[in-house]
């Protein structure tokens, strides 16, 4: 279930987002603006909805405050405020928020907005984890390409040692078929590295696909 951080000091503001999101999301009610960033970094919640006039801290200085840490300025937050001119909002989206709700809302237009930004904060996560996988796949290739020049080399010249030996000598003999059981494991590791774009792919979003490094 979506963790949801609520940062209100109004008891029929909380009373009204817990009836809200309550049961389709694990919501948070905080209302010390002090206090915010603190429990933000504690639960990790994937949205935050923040009031802008607060004991101990605005709005705005929180909203800056995520914004500016590296652990939660990923974090969509939602001003949720009675102030509704447009040099609010303007100071709303300057501090870093994504997006602006004026009180009073419609129960549909939270649960709209809300999912809105999960979905959209789901969507960015995917995309980077995407472009990460994708890069470990162009390394894997690459890495098996350089890998497989030097083993071929090294598999042609035990190829020659063994032939050179002739008859007798059966210990060495026995140490370069050892040799080459070894080298066979690795280019089948390397094998294995060179194939996984096309065996070890998992759905994605869209038809994408991407590579599930558990099965390299």
């Amino acid at each position: 279930m979506k963790k949801i951080l609520a940062v209100e000091d109004s008891k029929v503001a909380q009373a009204q987002v817990l009836d809200i999101l309550r049961g389709e999301y694990e919501v948070t009610l905080q209302e010390d603006g002090a206090l915010a960033k603190s429990v933000a970094l504690e639960i990790g919640p994937d949205l935050i909805l923040l009031d802008v006039n607060l004991p101990g801290m605005n709005g705005y200085d929180i909203c800056r405050q995520l914004k500016g840490d590296v652990a939660t300025r990923e974090i969509p937050v939602i001003f949720l405020t009675s102030c509704d001119t447009s040099g609010e909002k303007v100071k709303g989206f300057e501090a870093g928020a994504d997006d602006y709700i004026v009180k009073p809302f419609y129960p549909e237009e939270l649960v709209a907005r809300v999912s809105l930004h999960l979905a959209s904060r789901r969507e960015k996560q995917m995309a980077v984890e995407f472009e990460r996988l994708k890069l470990l796949r162009e390394m894997a290739v690459a890495i098996s390409h350089e890998f497989n020049n030097p083993l071929t080399a090294i598999l042609w010249h035990l190829h020659l040692a063994t032939k050179e030996l002739g008859e007798g000598n059966e210990k060495a003999r026995t140490h370069l078929t050892d040799l080459k059981g070894e080298l066979d494991k690795i280019r089948r590791i390397v094998a294995r590295l060179a194939e996984a774009s096309r065996d070890a792919k998992t759905e994605y979003v869209m038809g994408e696909a991407m590579i599930d490094v558990n099965s390299i």
